[in-house]
């Protein structure tokens, strides 16, 4: 992961809509983490540290409000810049989300110039204000091929799942294996990489993601 891009947290759950901007942010410089769901994209906010997210509103189980009221509570003081997208257009779910705390609304369907033009305005806003600081150190360290090589081949498949932002569930859903074997994978993989439990193997993921995803594991 470059750390001199802007990091970017992408929460859509229509898949290609999200891979639609993924790939317009990214050719504009921009380091994405795309997710497709509320709870999800709370796993990795943290360790991921955004220098703005991008949010869809209407969402299965947890909507884009729920999510901003949560980054709020983990980024009180230092507010990461949150815009939301979404089809709805009633005067009173922007006024919801503005009272939440959001700084933007792009409603669907979008321009890509609207939205660079969104996301450049709240990053140059952000930066002039000098607001984010997650307080958190990273000391997660990159990882060379040989290093992986100490997984097993099931191993692989799971660190493979996780660098795509897939939860435990959805990977024992895609090994037909259960929840319990996906989480003792997991627990070998953290201790044989040296790492310190399980957000030390997501931040891991993240930070190495492009090296995972190279060796055609799945």
């Amino acid at each position: 992961m470059q750390t001199n891009k802007k990091k970017i947290l992408l929460i859509e759950d229509e898949q290609q809509l999200r891979e639609n901007i993924s790939e317009l942010l990214e050719l504009n410089n921009y380091d994405v983490l795309p997710v497709d769901a509320g709870d999800k994209a709370m796993q990795f906010i943290s360790i991921y540290k955004p220098d703005l997210i991008l949010c869809d509103i209407k969402m299965p189980r947890y909507d884009g409000y729920w999510v901003l009221n949560e980054t709020r509570k983990l980024n009180p003081t230092g507010k990461v810049p949150f815009i939301f997208i979404s089809a709805k257009v009633d005067r009173a779910d922007v006024r919801t989300g503005m009272d939440l705390g959001a700084d933007d609304y792009l409603t669907k369907p979008f321009s890509a110039e609207e939205l660079l033009s969104a996301v450049n305005a709240r990053l140059s806003r952000a930066a002039d204000q000098d607001s984010i600081s997650w307080n958190e150190t990273d000391d997660t360290p990159k990882a060379k091929s040989d290093d992986l090589n100490v997984l097993t081949p099931t191993e692989k498949k799971i660190i493979f799942q996780i660098a795509q932002n897939s939860t435990s569930a959805e990977i024992s859903k895609k090994y037909y294996i259960s929840l319990k074997t996906v989480e003792n994978h997991r627990s070998n993989i953290t201790n044989k990489l040296g790492l310190k439990g399980h957000l030390s193997l997501l931040r891991f993921c993240l930070n190495n993601k492009k090296l995972i995803l190279s060796q055609n594991w799945d």
